[in-house]
């Protein structure tokens, strides 16, 4: 049994929301600019490909585009059935790039047509696929809302947030979002996407890499930011029926973040009163984490001491990352990692923290 955290799906353009758009909205998505609304995007180019081959028609698509929409059926062919996959996670990709907006009111009416688009395009015809909801983070009321609006079906397990954002998601700002959650028992999923575009902060404070290959060996430093920030303002004490997922960050890093987190706690529990407990007690219970992009250590013993301080057999859920360029096989990754590790991380961590069904028929 296999559930994949991280299948990342889309539209061909933002106008293909234009339907699920309130009038206004669709007139300025479809006038705007010389021929439509577009996304801000990143700065950095993959130098042979975001994505693999066998997810796109590489001839019929436009010179310059960078993320390319996908098809159920593609999905199906790539992922679902070779895979044989018990549940995929449907994750966005252009659309995270709606909370880096500068207009949190357009975004939230663009989150809103973009998660019935998904519901009637991917969710509906596909038991096997759950959603995560897109919201506006940039604007947390408006973001509470649509968790409210659509966060009781049974096709969404999650709320979406990119690690790209103006603000870390733990400041009290985010609390609107975040008690949505809560009152629903619905988690959030921290996925690495657009850090250093838009209203978004630099990948590091160090200011902007030069190169797509130092893009991505750094952004999970903004992962770390949200990480530290949930912990030290203690949402998961506040508000108990939520979670947490890190989603594409990279796992070693983690190990000694967490650490430090819980040596200054000791030293600095005072100026963090909501979070009672050293912070790697509430990450065992309630925080989750990814396998894409495992490390690769020179020397593959290596891995499994360096990621014993996660707690893995517990914590870490396979994702493959598909369609991207380094997208991760199910059996490849497995079998790097100790055999008494696999069931947790194949399935069952997923299952549990998701709150998924047994696995449907095709």
């Amino acid at each position: 049994m296999l559930i994949d955290c991280d299948i990342h799906v889309g539209y061909e353009t933002v106008l293909d929301l234009a339907p699920y758009l309130d009038p206004a909205t669709r007139e300025l998505v479809v006038n705007c600019g010389t021929n439509g609304l577009g996304m801000p995007s990143y700065p950095w180019y993959h130098p042979t490909g975001w994505l693999r081959n066998d997810a796109f028609d590489r001839a019929a698509t436009a010179v310059g585009a960078q993320l390319i929409g996908q098809t159920l059926d593609r999905v199906r062919a790539n992922v679902l059935e070779p895979l044989e996959l018990a549940h995929g996670i449907a994750t966005p990709d252009e659309a995270a790039a709606f909370s880096i907006l500068p207009n949190g009111i357009l975004a939230a009416h663009l989150a809103r047509a973009y998660n019935d688009w998904l519901l009637e395009h991917w969710l509906e015809p596909e038991p096997r696929l759950r959603g995560l909801i897109v919201v506006p983070a940039q604007h947390p009321e408006a973001a509470a809302a649509e968790i409210r609006r659509v966060g009781e079906r049974d096709e969404f397990v999650g709320v979406f947030l990119p690690g790209a954002a103006r603000i870390p998601y733990g400041s009290p700002v985010h609390d609107p979002l975040w008690r949505a959650c809560d009152d629903l028992g619905l988690p959030v999923v921290v996925h690495t996407h657009f850090e250093g575009v838009g209203i978004a902060g630099p990948v590091t404070a160090a200011g902007y890499p030069d190169h797509y290959g130092e893009y991505h060996a750094l952004c999970g430093s903004g992962m770390h930011g949200h990480f530290a920030s949930i912990l030290c303002h203690g949402i998961l004490e506040r508000f108990p029926r939520t979670g947490l997922m890190m989603m594409e960050g990279g796992l070693v890093g983690f190990v000694g973040l967490l650490w430090r987190l819980d040596t200054v706690w000791r030293a600095c529990r005072s100026e963090m009163p909501w979070c009672v407990r050293p912070p790697s007690e509430y990450v065992f219970e309630r925080v989750r984490f990814t396998t894409q992009p495992l490390e690769e250590p020179p020397d593959d013993r290596l891995l499994a001491p360096a990621l014993e301080g996660l707690r893995p057999w517990d914590t870490l859920c396979f994702s493959s990352d598909y369609p991207h360029w380094d997208y991760d096989e199910p059996r490849q990754t497995l079998k790097r990692l100790p055999a008494d590790w696999r069931e947790g991380i194949a399935h069952r961590n997923a299952a549990r923290f998701f709150g998924l069904p047994a696995a449907v028929a095709a």
